[in-house]
């Protein structure tokens, strides 16, 4: 990233995101005026890198528009837009958003200066901004209304074979997404973006530039949305429509502005008593995302006792609302539960499956797979001393080198397991690693599922890879 430090004499130019020049009038107030030609930005201080310019937000607050705020407590660009002048991608979608939206975005520090990178906003904006050969920043005259439509109705895909997923907590361009090689097989990154808050304000991290690389690299991008796993706040927004139409609105524009692929819902701990509301409103998102030529998954767990986090799901009508059902078959025993075991152990992960196929079609049907495994305390009554310990598959070889350590193969749970004891207490390891995953990966062919989903990017060893990849060929 280079930063391009330009003259003081034209501050005011600076900020024309409402599609004007911005002028000074004698009384020192700002007015408005059109200009035909290109602006030079030659004020102020941008940061510049690939697919970035990165401008102060002080600076657009000040004079972008007053509805444009910038947040401290959360460093989150709110932009509230009454009228939306840009466009969806038919005119269907543009109706919904007519009475206004409110969006944020992610924000960055240096130095002590936060920055937004309005790289990837113009079309939001009405704005064309390049650099010229000197590294000063151009802004271009406001484009037509045809130009300022966001994006076109998504062709409809088809995956080639069974479809390998992997969620990407947070996701960012910052990641190793850059430097690394396409992963062979992988076909779509599920990044954790969007979370929904109070009063239906979905708050975003989505990266424009994660999108671009990632379709470089030939992944598909569904994004994730999350009700943040609160009962109490899901009961109040699927009580009230308006909240509904507020989140659909900008779930409508994040998924045209970035060029999503897919929108992955994920909404857990919910009321049972919520449970058809809960699929009301999944299916009024899967309807709007729909129009887009959006692909539209939902997360749900196995079906078992608990109300909160599994009688809330009717998986029979949610598959037939989206296109994809994604079952967490994780978590077998909880990190708060009260006894230690596998995380997924193979009966476990098979009988989930069985008892998921009897609601939900084997062609929408993907399976959850774990890259992650759990440490668990026993004091010397054989009871749970704390929660247990969420360890990445590096995690548990550098435990198992640094305690030498040599695991054994439970046929039966389809694992490698492990032990040691320390400080009067018996830890317990169930492993997931190449054998294990490849075990249930064949449960794919076995019931002919539509692929495999797994959690979460950053805890797999690269050797895994080629196992899934093995596994779903065989499956086709």
């Amino acid at each position: 990233m280079r930063q391009i430090t330009v003259r003081a004499c034209l501050v005011i130019v600076l900020l024309l995101w409402s599609g004007m020049t911005v002028c000074w009038g004698q009384n020192g107030n700002l007015t408005d005026q059109w200009e035909e030609k290109p602006l030079i930005l030659q004020s102020g201080t941008v940061l510049v890198g690939a697919d970035a310019v990165w401008v102060p937000v002080s600076i657009l607050e000040a004079y972008l528009d007053r509805a444009f705020q910038f947040d401290k407590t959360d460093t989150r660009a709110y932009l509230s837009v009454a009228q939306p002048d840009f466009r969806l991608e038919n005119g269907a979608l543009d109706v919904k958003i007519l009475d206004g939206v409110t969006l944020n975005f992610m924000t960055r520090e240096f130095n002590g200066v936060f920055y937004l990178n309005v790289y990837g906003l113009e079309p939001l904006l009405g704005l064309h901004v390049t650099t010229d050969a000197g590294g000063s920043v151009i802004i271009s005259k406001p484009q037509t209304a045809e130009r300022r439509k966001l994006n076109t109705v998504r062709k409809k895909w088809r995956p080639q074979g069974k479809i390998n997923l992997v969620w990407d907590a947070i996701g960012t361009v910052d990641t190793d997404l850059i430097r690394q090689p396409a992963i062979p097989g992988l076909q779509v990154l599920s990044p954790t973006w969007f979370s929904i808050g109070e009063d239906g304000l979905v708050s975003s991290r989505a990266d424009i530039r994660y999108v671009k690389t990632a379709h470089q690299k030939g992944y598909k991008v569904w994004a994730l949305v999350n009700n943040s796993f609160d009962k109490d706040l899901t009961r109040r927004i699927l009580s009230s429509p308006y909240t509904q139409d507020r989140i659909i609105k900008q779930l409508l524009v994040y998924s045209s502005l970035y060029d999503l692929d897919g929108i992955n819902i994920d909404f857990e701990n919910v009321y049972m008593e919520d449970k058809d509301r809960l699929t009301a409103f999944i299916a009024r998102i899967a309807a709007a995302l729909k129009l887009q030529g959006v692909v539209v998954s939902a997360d749900v767990t196995v079906p078992d006792g608990s109300d909160n986090w599994s009688k809330c799901y009717d998986r029979e009508k949610l598959a037939a609302i989206v296109d994809y059902i994604m079952v967490m078959t994780y978590d077998e025993h909880w990190a708060a539960g009260t006894k230690s075991g596998s995380v997924a152990s193979l009966g476990w992960v098979e009988r989930g499956i069985s008892n998921m196929l009897q609601q939900v079609p084997a062609e929408k049907l993907l399976l959850g797979l774990p890259f992650y495994t759990r440490q668990w305390a026993e004091d010397k009554n054989g009871k749970l001393a704390g929660r247990g310990k969420t360890m990445s598959m590096a995690d548990v070889d550098k435990t198992i080198r640094e305690k030498r350590l040599t695991p054994v193969w439970l046929a039966d749970q389809g694992q490698y397991y492990t032990e040691f004891y320390e400080q009067e207490k018996r830890h317990r390891i169930w492993l997931e690693e190449e054998r294990s995953l490849g075990l249930k990966v064949a449960l794919v062919d076995k019931y002919n599922l539509a692929g495999v989903a797994s959690w979460r990017k950053g805890f797999e060893k690269e050797t895994v890879w080629p196992v899934i990849h093995s596994g779903l060929q065989k499956s086709k």
